[in-house]
């Protein structure tokens, strides 16, 4: 028996370009009243992510910062104060 074949990548260089493509659009028709840039950045990002991991660990990155700082304002509005800043007496000298 033979092992079946390895799977194609031709496709995936068109869809990185067609990701590329709609993201870029997307970017530039943002601020145009006649078509919002949305329509092309939303199916752009998502393509991008299927295709590629460094899209997917850049976007990964913004949403864990995001959430962070959401949770930060959270804590300051009920009264906690959180410093995220270098300490040298607790992380030591650097």
């Amino acid at each position: 028996m033979t092992s079946p074949p390895p799977p194609r990548k031709r496709g995936r260089k068109w869809r990185l370009l067609t990701g590329w493509v709609l993201t870029i659009a997307g970017i530039i028709l943002g601020p145009v009243p006649v078509l919002p840039g949305v329509v092309f950045l939303v199916p752009g990002i998502a393509i991008l992510c299927a295709e590629s991991r460094w899209i997917r660990n850049l976007l990964r990155r913004y949403r864990e910062r995001r959430i962070l700082r959401k949770a930060l304002r959270e804590a300051e509005r009920v009264g906690i104060k959180i410093n995220l800043e270098h300490d040298p007496e607790i992380d030591g000298e650097r």
